[in-house]
């Protein structure tokens, strides 16, 4: 296999050592360790290539302890990726020592088969809502569960209705067309939030976008990604650079922050191509693609009736670092009629969710994630919007454990639950 690491030498060098990364990493700020820093994490990365470091558990602890926030990257002066210096350990490592056996069953026989991943997804949801979430009332049985703290257990989220790419292979506006889009899902998206889906579709094609779900797409490789696991994540690239690359589409939308980082940035940096290196060109997120094309003024919604509702937005670490895109969701959001918004603080900090950091390291994803809680109390709103599954899966644990009974959404949900545009009729627009 490809020897990132070594590929990506020019990114050790870059770290100055100034130790601007500790005011802002969140794993950092928990731990206090040296080590788990970014520039703890360089030097211990240039002394594994200078083989004065060898490859060990304790080290695998380390690399993986990172949750990808990027907020290193972004405060660094030098420009220093620490955080995809990171990822290359986690491949380095992983190609030296091997997957663990979980984690092989997850990367290459769940996630890289869609089918396998919706059974998976199925039998998950009966175990978790019909056996786990029983069992956490009962405090005999805490011992022996996984994710209970402070005598509660992990809110587990409901599946969704099966595939919106089986559901809704294409979706054509009523009026003239003024654009053709390809939608990205994601795995969160499309298994556990499909009124996401739901609601970008209705929103693109009232804008006259015809919407192109790609039936063939595939998990973006993101977790294969950080789990080290290289072989496989190449293999999903692929695929969804076929799935993905109609030359007929003006653009390809993303719902998840997290696969439209590792489409745009990850996937032609790490696997570089033409194909990759166009589809990064072509890559939007939904909120920055939104205000590109806004909605006719005919189509403009009334107030809604009644007091306006109180609305707060975390940003997730993969979209405004990652994506650069921060603007857009929060003008969206201060544009729609009957909504009041509040910025709360610190609304870029991470969460603490980073997709499969919140299982693999629960504790502190829980610690890092209260300062969020915080935020969201002291800015008094009614509804948490954001644009990521796995910070809206985040959140609401950590709401529901501090007995916050506030809702978390995606942007677009929000603005379809409160008609920002006439719903359309989705079986008379929607060719199956």
């Amino acid at each position: 296999m490809d020897d990132f690491l070594r590929k990506h030498t020019d990114e050790l060098g870059k770290c100055i050592e100034c130790g601007a990364c500790q005011a802002v990493c969140p794993v950092y700020r928990e731990t206090l360790d040296e080590s788990r820093v970014a520039r703890g994490r360089m030097a211990l990365m240039e002394a594994v290539l200078q083989g004065d470091l060898p490859l060990s558990d304790r080290l695998n602890e380390i690399v993986t302890s990172c949750i990808g926030c990027k907020a290193c990257a972004a405060s660094c002066p030098s420009g220093a990726g620490a955080d995809f210096v990171n990822l290359l350990g986690k491949l380095h490592l992983a190609d030296a020592k091997g997957l663990p056996f979980y984690q092989r069953l997850l990367s290459r026989q769940i996630l890289s088969r869609p089918q396998v991943m919706a059974a998976s997804a199925r039998l998950l949801d009966l175990l978790g809502r019909r056996v786990y979430t029983p069992l956490t009332d009962l405090r005999l049985a805490h011992p022996f569960l996984p994710f209970v703290r402070d005598g509660k257990g992990r809110t587990v989220p409901k599946l969704g209705p099966g595939s919106r790419r089986e559901r809704t292979p294409s979706c054509l506006p009523e009026g003239p067309i003024r654009g053709r889009i390809a939608l990205v899902l994601g795995c969160g998206v499309e298994l556990l939030f499909p009124e996401t889906a739901a609601a970008a579709v209705e929103t693109l094609t009232q804008r006259g976008i015809e919407v192109i779900v790609p039936p063939d797409q595939v998990c973006c490789g993101a977790p294969s990604l950080h789990m080290g696991d290289a072989d496989t994540a190449r293999k999903l690239v692929a695929r969804n650079l076929e799935a993905l690359s109609d030359p007929d589409v003006d653009a390809v939308v993303t719902l998840c922050a997290t696969c439209g980082s590792t489409l745009k940035e990850l996937t032609p940096r790490l696997f570089a191509s033409e194909a990759a290196s166009a589809l990064s060109g072509k890559i939007h997120d939904l909120q920055a693609y939104l205000r590109q094309c806004p909605a006719p003024a005919e189509q403009a919604a009334e107030t809604p009736d009644g007091p306006p509702l109180r609305v707060t937005y975390h940003e997730p670490c993969h979209l405004g670092r990652g994506m650069g895109v921060r603007d857009a969701p929060r003008e969206i959001l201060q544009n729609l009629p009957g909504i009041e918004y509040v910025e709360m603080q610190d609304a870029d900090r991470c969460c603490g969710g980073g997709g499969l950091f919140s299982v693999s390291h629960y504790d502190l994803a829980l610690k890092i994630g209260r300062h969020k809680v915080d935020g969201i109390r002291e800015s008094e709103a009614q509804v948490v919007a954001t644009a990521c599954p796995a910070c809206q899966l985040q959140l609401t644990d950590l709401l529901n454990r501090e007995g916050v009974a506030i809702p978390v959404v995606h942007v677009v949900e929000l603005m379809r639950r409160i008609h920002l545009l006439p719903k359309p009729e989705a079986e008379s627009v929607c060719s199956r």
